[in-house]
């Protein structure tokens, strides 16, 4: 079973351009920065809560949804987005890299040290472009 759901999902990601290790990759620094996250929180002596872990990984195992939906999205106008894909999945590995790191820091000096939420401004500005998209899309149909 489990060899088969392997299967589907090379070929998914084959069918989408989407490289299947770098995208492991991604899983992979986001599982770690969970886990930093929470060595980090007791550390630092804050208080400490699963639940809070939980979601946590939660919503960046949601990111992960991100670039499969520009890839369909590519698809579905006949477009060639597997740039854009990819770009996409280097900005999230880059800021969970920038996150491990940062956790690493200060759990080792019992800093807590600001962080830069570049995944925020991506998502932003991807809605951005989509609704540029979107307009451009609808004036073409008025036309």
């Amino acid at each position: 079973m489990l060899e088969r759901i392997k299967i589907l999902l090379y070929l998914i990601f084959g069918y989408l351009g989407i490289d299947v290790e770098v995208f492991a990759i991604l899983i992979a620094f986001i599982c770690l920065d969970s886990v930093l996250g929470g060595i980090k929180a007791i550390r630092l002596e804050e208080q400490f809560r699963f639940k809070k872990m939980l979601w946590g990984f939660t919503l960046k195992l949601c990111f992960l949804i991100v670039p499969l939906v520009l890839a369909l999205l590519g698809k579905s106008l006949g477009y060639d987005f597997n740039l854009v894909v990819n770009v996409t999945i280097s900005i999230l590995t880059v800021a969970e890299a920038y996150s491990i790191i940062g956790n690493i820091y200060s759990a080792k000096n019992k800093v807590k040290i600001e962080k830069l939420d570049a995944i925020s401004t991506m998502l932003l500005n991807l809605r951005k472009i989509i609704k540029k998209m979107l307009d451009l899309l609808i004036k073409n149909f008025e036309t």
